[in-house]
């Protein structure tokens, strides 16, 4: 009588450079039940306050891109800044991606997200100018990647500290850079061009998660345009293989405001697995995808 054997799944621990974060590689893991999922959501862009018109319905904004002569908190908006209503930290603030009711980055008005990524390092000047350690930009996007209003829209957030992530990485950078390595050859490639390569690391936490690096060592972003144009790839192609409606954050890591041995990335990761057990009792991330594969089929998406 034949006996039934569970199918062998082959794992693999592999760790970030950066961070030492361990990542437990197991793709038949993806088959379970409940291992992949998302949320939409759907609001109305007659009550979002972020929207052009609605200007009231936000703090006053501390900055934006706009008609010369322009008042604040008034319509003539193109990248419209404003504190965080509900800051996580002090000094938290939203940039708004256009006036107009886009719920996805891919849906914003021409040269809308070059904009935005201008007004990230203009920022970034700001807080520096007050005492800042540290500033993170990213985008949450879809209910299921934590995002409370659906107008597309980034966040920047100041330290007064390098957090316990980047001060890991600084100390990663000063025996060397790991990340000039994604920077060459065709190992895990995605996209590249404008000097910027879109990479699924070996480490990646989450199924498709993917890197922009740029391919000279550089501490900060030095083309908006390219990096904004490097992100509607990865976000179009995330799409086309995972499907519309899908949750995703992206992080831009640029290095501290102090300055410093750094190369700079942005982390595009989807939210498609939820962290469990593993993840949280052990500290050990679980990827149901190899990272090989999932750049495999970003690369020839369309």
């Amino acid at each position: 009588m034949s006996r039934w054997r569970p199918a062998r799944r082959v794992s693999e621990i592999r760790v970030n450079p950066l961070t030492g974060e361990r990542v437990l590689t197991v793709p038949g893991r993806a088959r379970r039940p409940g291992a992949i999922g998302r949320t939409t959501r759907v609001d109305d862009a007659a009550v979002c306050p972020f929207c052009e018109g609605h200007e009231q319905l936000t703090p006053p904004e501390v900055d934006a891109f706009g008609v010369p002569g322009r008042a604040a908190d008034t319509p003539g908006w193109t990248i419209r800044v404003v504190p965080n209503k509900f800051p996580a930290l002090p000094g938290q603030e939203v940039v708004i991606h256009g006036p107009r009711h886009a719920t996805t980055l891919l849906d914003t008005e021409p040269g809308v997200m070059e904009a935005a990524v201008r007004m990230w390092g203009t920022r970034r000047v700001a807080h520096r100018a007050q005492g800042a350690a540290y500033l993170l930009a990213g985008i949450n996007e879809g209910a299921g990647a934590g995002a409370s209003l659906p107008h597309s829209h980034s966040q920047l957030v100041p330290y007064p500290e390098l957090p316990p992530f980047m001060a890991t990485a600084a100390a990663a950078f000063d025996g060397g850079c790991p990340l000039c390595s994604l920077a060459v050859g065709d190992a895990n490639l995605v996209w590249q061009g404008g000097g910027l390569r879109a990479v699924c690391p070996p480490w990646g936490r989450f199924p498709y998660e993917t890197w922009v690096v740029p391919k000279r060592h550089q501490a900060t972003d030095q083309d908006p345009d390219a990096l904004a144009a490097a992100l509607r790839q990865v976000v179009s192609r995330l799409f086309a293989v995972l499907g519309d409606g899908l949750s995703w954050n992206a992080a831009l890591h640029d290095a501290p405001l102090a300055g410093g041995n750094w190369h700079w990335w942005l982390e595009v990761v989807p939210r498609i697995t939820v962290p469990g057990l593993i993840e949280l009792g052990s500290g050990l991330w679980v990827n149901v995808s190899d990272p090989t594969h999932a750049a495999a089929e970003l690369s020839t998406a369309t």
